[in-house]
Formats: C-alpha cells, structure tokens, sequence
C-alpha cells in the first residue's frame, strides 16, 4: 500500500514538473498559457488600433463647440461635475470656458459645488445639449440633468 501510495506521489510530482499548470488547467477545462498569452497579445493590438485611429481623428476635430448663453438662471443645466471643493469646482470651470461654455456654481447638501452649463426651461433642450455634450472629448461620464424647481 505505502508503495503505491508513493509511487502515485512520484508522478503526479513528475507530471507537474513536466507539464506545469498547463495539465491542470486543461482538466480544469480552462485556457492555457499559451492560448492566455495569445488573447492578451490580441488585446494590445486591438488597443493599439484604437489608439492609432485616435489619432487619425482628433486632428479633424477643429469644428468649434457652439457657446450657449446664459444669464439669468434657467431650470434645467448639465451638470459637469460635483466638487467638496469650492476651489476644485472654479479649476473646473476654468477647464470649461476654455472650451467655449459659461458655466455656472449650484451649491449643494454637505457643502459640495457643482458646476453646469447650459441652462435652458425647456427639458428636452436640455436633453439634446447633454447628448450633443457627451459626443466631445472633454465631457465626463457621469453628466446629468439638474431640476432646480424639483424638490
């Protein structure tokens, strides 16, 4: 029995020095290192070709970002993001006019700042400026639509 038992020690520690994790990946039914190695190296060429066609891209973006005015304070604004920062969300605002935007400060709860642009009364207005907004490179992910009459 014990020389069993030692004989099955003795290959399975030759199987694995053999074969390494491979073997047990392939039990296991999952990828091998190979198969592993050749999907990662297809994924940096695929991010590479994104980053290539990038490029060819953003020189055709020359058009410039209609300005929308402002003025008085309207019910509806994208807003652009939220800082606990006052000084944080005037950096922001900076990043913002430069891109031809008028943007505005609403205070919110536990002292938080949020800058927005574009204010209109009309939701839908609204609505398309946000989509229009979300086409530019400069936009965040996470802009949403302020109601400043819901409570």
């Amino acid at each position: 029995m014990k020389s069993r038992f030692r004989l099955s020690v003795i290959l399975l520690s030759v199987t694995l020095v053999v074969t390494g994790c491979d073997f047990f990946r392939v039990l296991a039914g999952r990828p091998t290192s190979k198969e592993i190695e050749a999907k990662r190296a297809e994924i940096l060429r695929s991010a590479q070709d994104d980053k290539d066609s990038l490029q060819v891209v953003k020189p055709e973006m020359t058009e410039p970002v209609p300005v929308r005015p402002t003025g008085e304070k309207k019910r509806f604004y994208v807003i652009m993001g939220a800082f606990s920062s006052r000084e944080n969300a005037e950096k922001y605002a900076e990043r913002i006019k430069s891109f031809g935007y008028e943007p505005e400060f609403f205070g919110f709860t536990e002292g938080r700042t949020a800058v927005g642009i574009g204010g209109t009364d009309d939701p839908e207005e609204a609505k398309a400026f946000m989509k229009e907004l979300k086409g530019q490179d400069f936009c965040p992910e996470g802009v949403w639509i302020l109601d400043r009459k819901r409570k």
